[in-house]
């Protein structure tokens, strides 16, 4: 627990003690789910809302508020970590000695201590060690587009979360490599296309080959669209039945997206530990519904095979069709027991578009109807799609921005507006090196500044600005304190090779401007900050506390100079505090997904 807090939550539950005797069930560890932060500096440091405790103690918040604070008067004086208490309405509001935060927080920085966090990791991870969380999921034979870099995100940054809070993590992608869009994209390839193979992006190609199949489909006359149905529809059946040829033309094009999504994943930093394909699961499906069936817990319905889920509010839930085929969610329960019995995990997280809530409140409900314990720990990371200016994205009207088109896009920006100036002086690789980082900084950021609830509209040049609420603002701000903290320690320490040693007279009472001290509660509240994070599926969190510590950095830049610094005490003081803000920025995006320069 944050000593701070700690102190703070002792003190409440002795004074409510002393307050309501008959009332002993103020623990502290309940208390400090209430504490706050302050939403003005001047207000204090924390604050404690007093609302929860007027059904029991009978009083208004704001009279309890003066009661406590008048309790804790009495015995602030032991507590060395608190400076001050007030009341502030129906909170109260406490004010912490920030020259011990800092003496507790920066050279733990420094050292390498801090972003362990081992206390609460091994208190948590009893609780839930084991946690699958399944993202991507592109599907073969369709253009990968921007669209698809909302899950990857959100995905990505959930695993490195988790794997900080202490959670042993497997990062899953189950791949769309069946069904009846691979079915029209072949249809199309085989019979229709005149095109010659390209010898590179050849998944994307598919795609391509996949929307004009949609079209072609879509612009035909009523019986040469019956026509078309049925030849696609033939070829859906051969893939079902196994045909030699057509699984031939399935694997080798299969391959190709393949080949695309691991380059777009080496291109973003993205890694799993586990892959699944929706192909393997058509089999085991089917037996799964027919021992249910067996079982009584699914039932027949006009030939089809289901199970009656209205007194859940979730309707019948179709699982076989009549004609014996399966569908997405016949699919889904394989691939849960899969999940279940060969992995153990005890917490599965799907990373899957809004669209998709229904569908999956019902898979878990069946899962639960199934006997598994597990389905209750099973959670839908439902998230709002990402548009284009222009609308909604679609592979199967075209309207999609693909990936290489971004890709090719960003670069050409990047480098206009950023690193061509360098070249002569930089080597080529690490400007291409440095423009791949500040795309997916730009990218992974952008997606990942707002709850996931919330629908975005991508407009690539105001992701990649210099200035304001972005990826790129981040990278440019951890590139400034490392060139400053670079010279100033090759300057003041030329033996240290620009590796901060901690002074063992470094004087924390010397940071008394507002900029600092606030730059040094985010720093403390870090761990917290990632923690919660976690609990709550909210990236965002974590996306705020960054942004808040690069815009302060920034008014601290002017308002607290290092280089022009009274003293040299103050200068060595405040060159700890930047290059702690450096090390809080670069863990912070590691924990989002993005790698920032080390220059710029």
């Amino acid at each position: 627990m944050n000593s701070f807090k700690k102190a703070i939550c002792q003190l409440i539950a002795d004074s409510l003690r002393e307050l309501d005797p008959e009332q002993d069930d103020y623990s502290v560890k309940e208390l400090e789910r209430l504490i706050e932060r302050p939403p003005k500096q001047e207000m204090g440091d924390y604050a404690f809302p007093c609302f929860t405790l007027s059904r029991s103690i009978r009083k208004s918040p704001s009279l309890i508020a003066k009661a406590l604070v008048s309790t804790i008067q009495s015995h602030l004086s032991q507590h060395k970590a608190l400076t001050g208490v007030y009341a502030l309405g129906p909170y109260v509001n406490f004010r912490v000695s920030l020259s011990l935060m800092a003496s507790l927080t920066l050279p733990r920085i420094a050292n390498g201590e801090f972003f362990k966090y081992n206390e609460r990791r091994t208190l948590k991870t009893e609780l839930q060690p084991r946690v699958m969380i399944e993202f991507s999921q592109p599907n073969t034979h369709k253009g990968f587009h921007m669209g698809h870099m909302r899950n990857i995100a959100l995905g990505d940054s959930l695993c490195r979360i988790f794997r900080y809070n202490g959670y042993e993590i497997v990062a899953a992608n189950y791949i769309g490599d069946s069904g009846t869009h691979i079915a029209r994209c072949l249809w199309y390839y085989l019979n229709y296309n005149q095109e010659p193979v390209p010898e590179n992006l050849r998944g994307e190609w598919l795609g391509v080959l996949y929307t004009k199949a949609e079209r072609k489909i879509a612009d035909a006359t009523e019986e040469a669209r019956k026509n078309y149905l049925e030849e696609a529809g033939l070829i859906l059946k051969l893939m079902e039945a196994k045909d030699s040829e057509i699984m031939k033309t399935w694997q080798e094009t299969r391959q190709w997206s393949l080949d695309d999504f691991e380059s777009i994943y080496q291109w973003l930093d993205v890694r799993f530990d586990e892959i699944f394909f929706e192909s393997q699961f058509d089999e085991e499906g089917k037996q799964i519904v027919f021992q249910e069936l067996q079982k009584g817990t699914f039932e027949r319905s006009k030939g089809a095979i289901g199970i009656d889920l209205e007194t859940a509010d979730l309707g019948f839930f179709l699982l076989l069709k009549s004609d014996g085929n399966t569908l997405y969610a016949t699919k889904d329960l394989a691939l849960a027991k899969r999940k279940f019995d060969d992995f153990h995990i005890d917490r599965s997280i799907y990373v899957v578009g809004s669209e998709q809530n229904l569908h999956f409140k019902q898979v878990f409900e069946t899962l639960k109807r199934m006997g598994y314990a597990q389905a209750r720990q099973c959670i839908h990371l439902s998230y709002g799609l990402v548009s284009l200016p222009s609308g909604k994205m679609s592979s199967r009207t075209g309207n999609v921005f693909l990936f290489s088109r971004l890709q090719k896009k960003m670069k050409t920006y990047i480098q206009e507006n950023y690193l061509d100036k360098f070249r002569g002086e930089w080597h080529d690789d690490e400007i291409e090196e440095t423009t791949r980082r500040v795309g997916v900084a730009a990218i992974k950021y952008g997606m990942l500044n707002q709850d996931a609830n919330k629908p975005i509209v991508f407009a690539m040049e105001d992701w990649l600005v210099s200035e304001g609420d972005t990826g790129t603002y981040l990278v440019y701000a951890y590139v400034r304190i490392r060139s400053i903290t670079r010279k100033l320690i090759r300057k003041n320490h030329p033996d240290q090779l620009a590796i901060l040693k901690v002074p063992a007279d470094v004087d924390f009472n010397l940071l008394v401007h507002p900029n600092e001290q606030e730059l040094i509660r985010l720093l403390y509240d870090f761990n917290d900050t990632v923690w919660t994070a976690g609990e709550q599926f909210r990236p965002s969190m974590i996306a705020r506390m960054l942004f808040d510590l690069a815009k302060i950095f920034s008014r601290a830049y002017t308002t607290c100079s290092v280089l022009h610094a009274e003293s040299p005490s103050l200068q060595e003081a405040r060159l700890l505090l930047f290059h702690c803000v450096a090390e809080a920025l670069k863990e912070g995006m590691f924990l989002l997904g993005i790698t920032p320069p080390e220059r710029m």
